[in-house]
């Protein structure tokens, strides 16, 4: 059970994945639970989810082009690197792009620099400064390039316990995006590269995985 602030869309709260929906609700091909109407009053909702599962083992052809689609004649060097790796499984181009997050010199921080018409390019091979977007954006776009079908996906990671009644405060704070590949007999697999750089926001907290004296943002604090 949880109780949503009025945000004026129709997205509602849930774990992964929801298998009980509440009334006047429905399940968005990309999982997303979706009330009927936009949420403009503060509301309750309760759900029942499966928190172990595997999504679409087969999935449609539009999907899966969609999922590979790249605008065309952007990112050269990106695209350059993925086709190192196209020689790969699927597992194995993950893996790459995680070990060049994990070893290589990045970093995360809310304030990066502002990149141009090549950002995937600039971000990997020369700023190396980001925050969660960066990194998953980054990773989608190594992935289709590489030839695996791969997507953005946004929500919420972690949250504050209340020690009183047990619930859970999720805040607007801790908005994070991660990634999933799409795996021939596994469906679409969740990963997230943020978790390669900087551990830290994912076990701790955006604060945790910020440089020493890189202050949070007004609209988190």
């Amino acid at each position: 059970t949880n109780l949503v602030e009025a945000h004026n869309q129709r997205w509602l709260l849930a774990l992964d994945v929801p298998t009980s929906l509440p009334p006047d609700s429905s399940l968005a091909p990309t999982l997303e639970a979706l009330a009927r109407e936009p949420l403009r009053v503060r509301a309750r909702f309760s759900f029942v989810s499966a928190l172990d599962y595997r999504a679409n083992r087969v999935e449609a052809a539009a999907t899966l082009t969609q999922a590979l689609s790249l605008p065309a004649q952007i990112n050269p060097r990106a695209r350059a690197l993925a086709g190192e790796w196209r020689s790969r499984t699927p597992e194995k181009i993950a893996e790459a792009a995680l070990a060049m997050f994990r070893t290589e010199d990045f970093h995360f921080t809310l304030r990066p620099p502002l990149l141009g018409r090549d950002a995937v390019d600039e971000f990997l091979f020369t700023s190396r400064r980001g925050f969660c977007e960066h990194y998953a954006s980054a990773f989608v776009f190594l992935m289709r390039a590489a030839g695996v079908p791969a997507r953005v996906v946004a929500g919420y990671q972690g949250g504050e316990v209340n020690p009183v009644d047990g619930y859970l405060t999720v805040r607007q704070s801790d908005a994070h995006a991660w990634a999933e590949i799409w795996l021939a007999g596994e469906g679409w697999v969740r990963i997230d590269p943020t978790a390669a750089v900087a551990p830290s926001r994912i076990e701790q907290g955006i604060a945790a995985a910020l440089p020493e004296g890189e202050p949070l943002p007004a609209i988190i604090r």
